[in-house]
């Protein structure tokens, strides 16, 4: 068994910095909080990575050799999906990194920011609540 409890520590660090950024609802919210929104993403795009490095090094390689089939089978659905999202994920920092890139266009750094951390927390309440039981201390 796998002790997951760092791995669950870290999504609740997710939460914690999409509910900050998410917190700005208006066009003028996001242009006038644009340089804290920013460094809000390029943490939480931090924590993320460091999150992947541990499932894809340690994490998803030894459940992918796991005895049990369920296990197995799950890791490797879920592996597979995360790559997708990560990708999304990568593009939607990127276009949204700077003060001057989501001041450029708040209203679609509003409608992407949804659409990214709501993709983001279905992923981390499946890990939690599917993946993460089967595989716990």
């Amino acid at each position: 068994m796998i002790d997951t409890g760092n791995l669950e520590r870290q999504h609740q660090d997710f939460f914690v910095l999409m509910g900050k950024v998410s917190i700005h609802r208006s066009e003028e919210q996001v242009k006038a909080n644009a340089a804290a929104i920013a460094l809000l993403l390029n943490q939480l795009s931090g924590k993320l990575k460091i999150h992947a490095i541990s499932e894809d090094k340690f994490l998803y390689p030894s459940l992918m050799n796991h005895s049990n089939l369920n296990i197995k089978n799950i890791s490797q659905r879920f592996y597979t999906e995360m790559g997708g999202l990560a990708q999304v994920f990568e593009e939607f920092k990127n276009n949204f990194a700077t003060t001057n890139k989501i001041s450029a266009n708040p209203v679609a750094f509003l409608s992407e920011s949804q659409k990214i951390f709501t993709a983001l927390q279905r992923r981390v309440d499946k890990e939690n609540t599917e993946l993460y039981p089967l595989v716990a201390l």
